[in-house]
Parts: C-alpha cells; structure tokens; sequence
C-alpha cells in the first residue's frame, strides 16, 4: 500500500510540536518551525508511527493513542 504523505514546517504555537492532517485520503504532517532539527526529526517519526499504526481510524481518544505513542517512545 502506497500512502501519500506531505510535510511542512511552519509557525504553530510553543505547545504544539506537530500534527497531522488526514484529508482525502493524503497525510499531511505539519512541523513547528521553531524546533531543532533533532526535534523535527523526532516529531516527524511520531506523526509518522501514528499513521503507520492506523490511528486516525481508531475508536480510541486521542489522549489514549498519544498516551500509548509516547510509551513505545520511551
């Protein structure tokens, strides 16, 4: 299976050091720009795992599947 995933890097609030978007059937993972390039990195592989793992199909809250992510991150 072929996903199509777009990232962009740009302002978003200190809180927020990534999200992705789930339109159409296209990913789009949006990177804080004011990250480190190691922190980039890290958020980009955590948006990423999510899409690997299915998670926007989930029936889970996304406090439970941000909750498990950051488990198997530690």
């Amino acid at each position: 299976m072929t996903t199509d995933i777009r990232t962009v890097v740009c302002p978003l609030p200190s809180t927020i050091k990534a999200y992705t978007a789930r339109v159409n059937g296209y990913y789009t993972i949006v990177i804080n720009e004011s990250l480190s390039e190691q922190a980039r990195y890290r958020a980009y592989t955590h948006e990423i795992h999510h899409i690997e793992n299915d998670d926007f199909f989930s029936n889970e809250s996304a406090d439970s599947i941000e909750e498990k992510a950051h488990r198997k991150e530690d």
